[in-house]
């Protein structure tokens, strides 16, 4: 059956219709849901009373809140009051921040080193580094192994994500046997495609950016607690051979064990012959 010409063209009009119909409909429901996640993040630091956070949102979303101006919705002139609060109040937040800090970290379990200072403190031995920015508001915090996350510096939360770090590297399960195995198949790893006889030194790097590459959610900061460990208590010895750490001076190429491990940056893994 042949349709005649105008069924056709009445049929395009409707589809062209319906497909800017759908762009129209697509473009409002993801402006919904980023209203919706805007103001579930705003009720979120409202109710826990997370000034910074608050006042980092309002700033970050300053062009949505200036089109809502011009649109005169009512709630933003109590926003703006709310953010014209929440930074005279920020000034008290930092007054009172050292005392506040320690109070929050340790009674959730993570005392400061005693050599930590406001604003830079350090946890577990100086393996994690917390720094408080009270020019821009913001804590950053890092481990031996680099960056882990930045936000805006109320204690509550910094405590939290401190905490959240801390499970993540110290609270996992600890098998030195199982270890010492991975790490010993890594190197022959590397060594046959490097083609280099066993018992010769490997770059640390080389061994962990292999892991990167082949097993899904390795991290760097894990690998060396696990190390550290081993090296603190063993065992040290795996198909005949037995594990030994060479230093480097290049502390971009090495790493920095951890604790009473700590002997410099490690560079390089030797299994020699027992």
């Amino acid at each position: 059956m042949d349709f005649s010409q105008e069924i056709i063209e009445q049929v395009r009009e409707l589809h062209e219709s319906a497909k800017i119909e759908a762009q129209q409909l697509k473009k409002i429901a993801e402006e919904a849901a980023a209203m919706e996640r805007l103001w579930a993040r705003c009720r979120e630091y409202v109710t826990k009373g997370w000034t910074l956070h608050f006042m980092a949102l309002t700033e970050e979303e300053s062009g949505r809140l200036k089109q809502m101006r011009s649109e005169d919705n009512p709630i933003v002139p109590q926003f703006e009051a709310a953010y014209r609060a929440a930074k005279n109040d920020s000034d008290k937040v930092f007054r009172r921040y050292p005392a506040a800090l320690e109070q929050a970290s340790t009674a959730s379990g993570l005392v400061p080193d005693a050599n930590s200072r406001h604003p830079k403190y350090t946890f577990e031995s100086g393996f994690f580094r917390l720094e408080i920015d009270e020019k821009k508001r913001l804590a950053r915090l890092s481990d031996y192994e680099g960056r882990l996350t930045e936000l805006p510096a109320d204690v509550e939360a910094v405590v939290k994500a401190l905490k959240h770090e801390h499970k993540r590297v110290f609270g996992r399960k600890y098998n030195g046997a199982k270890f010492l195995q991975s790490l010993r198949n890594q190197y022959k790893a590397v060594i046959k495609k490097e083609k280099m006889p066993d018992g010769s030194p490997v770059p640390i790097r080389h061994i962990t950016r292999r892991l990167g590459k082949n097993v899904k959610g390795f991290r760097t900061d894990e690998f060396l607690l696990d190390l550290s460990r081993l090296v603190e208590k063993g065992p040290y010895e795996v198909d005949g051979r037995r594990l030994d750490l060479q230093q480097t001076k290049g502390t971009n190429q090495g790493m920095l064990l951890h604790g009473a491990s700590s002997r410099g940056y490690i560079g390089f893994v030797i299994f020699k012959e027992v």
